[in-house]
């Protein structure tokens, strides 16, 4: 008889970053989001997806895991964002029998930026607080299924999302998903790189999720006290569909970020609104 599984949370703050002197600061400064990682526990075992980036949080996260009272046997990452896997050296580094995997994509991501360095030198500079500095890289979870005392864990790979490659965790026997970067929870999404073509791609990947109509949905970006629900994938869906509809309209970058506060008031972390409307192309000020 299997055990019966279960699905915790953890979220670290948002931090201060240094932002671009060429764009105003947002009221309180630049800030990095609140970014999450899951645990998925049976009686004994546990996986976590993602990590979080600051060496603090890392430990913090660390210390959750280790009152849990569950071994670590595997540590997901979801997409090759260097805020979900530069935490898996502390992790590595405190349950050393845990084993670090990812798709073959998402793995190649990472083994790119083990040897160019390029994300750890500019995210170095604009994280206030200290960066784990270390790349560990995942080997390739070439089945694309993980075994929890008996309970499939399935690694579904996907195309776009805020970045070119994703993946996902599908928990069946939960009806849970943990979908990293491809929605958000009350958090701002990033639009780095975004254009009209790939924000189509990223809904078509949300809808395919709803597909599964799961019960439980976790954002790797998300409110701490914001609920874990299938909601968040409409919303995210939502918010795209409104930078498109605004972007046809040919706003400044004030008159976009002025219209997407007003349509979502609630939403954290609106400096990575006002980043990545600097970056679309608009005119600026």
């Amino acid at each position: 008889m299997t055990s019966k599984l279960t699905l915790s949370v953890f979220t670290a703050p948002s931090r201060p970053v240094n932002g671009p002197s060429a764009i105003p600061a947002p009221q309180g400064g630049w800030t990095w989001p609140p970014t999450a990682a899951t645990l998925i526990a049976g009686e004994r075992e546990a996986i976590l997806v993602d990590t979080v980036p600051t060496v603090e949080d890392s430990r913090k996260l660390a210390d959750w895991i280790e009152a849990s009272g569950k071994e670590l046997t595997t540590i997901y990452i979801t997409h090759g964002h260097i805020d979900h896997y530069l935490g898996s050296s502390t992790l590595v580094d405190r349950f050393p029998r845990a084993r670090l995997v990812a798709t073959e994509a998402v793995a190649r991501d990472i083994k790119t930026e083990a040897e160019s360095g390029n994300d750890r030198d500019f995210y170095g500079q604009m994280f206030v607080d200290e960066l784990c500095s270390t790349v560990v890289e995942p080997e390739v979870l070439a089945d694309h299924r993980l075994e929890l005392e008996g309970h499939d864990v399935i690694a579904v790979v996907t195309g776009q999302s805020d970045v070119k490659d994703s993946s996902y965790i599908h928990v069946p026997d939960l009806s849970a998903v943990i979908v990293g970067d491809i929605a958000y929870n009350d958090v701002h999404p990033t639009l780095i790189g975004s254009d009209h073509e790939s924000r189509l791609a990223w809904i078509q990947t949300l809808s395919q999720i709803q597909d599964l109509k799961p019960s439980i949905v976790v954002a790797a970006h998300r409110r701490s006290d914001a609920a874990n629900n299938a909601e968040i994938l409409a919303d995210t869906i939502a918010y795209l569909q409104k930078v498109d509809r605004l972007l046809t309209e040919e706003p400044t970058v004030v008159q976009f970020i002025e219209q997407m506060i007003e349509a979502y008031p609630t939403r954290l972390n609106i400096s990575t609104l006002l980043y990545g409307a600097a970056l679309l192309g608009l005119e600026m000020p």
